[in-house]
């Protein structure tokens, strides 16, 4: 099961890299088409933050896929940023600011932060014990 901590973050890479294409280049960013949201006023703010929202999670996920390439020594930290991000969105769409609809992304997001955190754990077992910086001199 060591495997199963690179397997998320690359998967959450790839999730990173599909949503946030649909969020930045979609012509309502996925906002009406999937989401159902009501684009008639404020338009052009919405899509501007679909789309800020979108790119910054195709830049989360090229480096969650760098790191699975090149840096697994960062799987933990990455995967504990990313369900952190998770978390705090969960939190935001069902009790901070939920939104005045039910959108795909709601149930998907409990689902991806259950297996965040069960990946996190394992990360967190498998990493070899080291001091928590460098040592002082």
């Amino acid at each position: 099961m060591r495997w199963l901590p690179t397997l998320v973050l690359a998967l959450m890479g790839l999730i990173n890299l599909g949503r946030g294409a649909i969020h930045a280049f979609a012509a309502d960013g996925g906002a009406a088409s999937i989401a159902g949201l009501d684009l008639s006023s404020n338009r052009q703010a919405i899509l501007s933050f679909m789309a800020t929202l979108g790119l910054a999670q195709i830049a989360k996920g090229l480096f969650e896929l760098y790191v699975v390439a090149r840096r697994r020594d960062l799987v933990t930290l990455f995967l504990s940023m990313q369900a952190l991000d998770t978390l705090l969105a969960v939190a935001n769409l069902y009790f901070w600011r939920p939104l005045p609809v039910s959108v795909p992304g709601q149930p998907f997001n409990l689902v991806l932060l259950a297996l965040q955190l069960v990946a996190l754990m394992l990360a967190v077992r498998a990493a070899p014990s080291s001091p928590a910086g460098p040592a002082a001199t």
